[in-house]
């Protein structure tokens, strides 16, 4: 099977800016050895996550990143493809493995900005949110926890 297919499927609901990044991302997978025999773990999580994906990162740094994501945790998204639930509801089976490369991803943008590699695009506007919809702890009343302490 053409694993890529499955990628390339997801890609066609995506905006065409985010599609044609992720698919210069897949060509350069494609061509690098550190993927061989692991692309069927790959592609599923990366079409699932394909919605948060900014198209930040040099491609070359992100597939650098992809590898290093398929080195850590490419055994657990193993385990979810072949588990009985991915049969029944594949969007579910791989939610945790998306979540987890979204946030990898994000993390390696957020470092980047705050470095000055990167510079964020002036026609968007970022927001935080718990997908529980609980935001306790530090970012409780953000961005205004801070004023709200000191206005006491």
């Amino acid at each position: 099977m053409n694993h890529r297919q499955i990628l390339d499927a997801a890609l066609r609901s995506q905006p065409a800016p985010r599609s044609r990044y992720l698919n210069l991302v897949a060509d350069r997978v494609e061509r690098d050895g550190r993927f061989a025999d692991r692309t069927h773990l790959l592609y599923p999580v990366l079409a699932r996550a394909a919605g948060t994906v900014e198209p930040m990162l040099e491609p070359v740094e992100f597939v650098d990143l992809l590898a290093e994501f398929l080195a850590h945790h490419g055994a657990a998204i193993g385990a979810a493809l072949y588990d009985r639930a991915y049969l029944k509801d594949p969007d579910r089976a791989l939610a945790g493995p998306a979540s987890l490369l979204s946030g990898w991803i994000s993390a390696r943008i957020l470092d980047g900005l705050q470095s000055g590699r990167y510079r964020p695009p002036t026609d968007r506007a970022y927001r935080f949110h718990s997908h529980s919809g609980d935001m306790d702890g530090a970012l409780r009343g953000f961005p205004f926890h801070q004023e709200d302490a000191t206005a006491d």
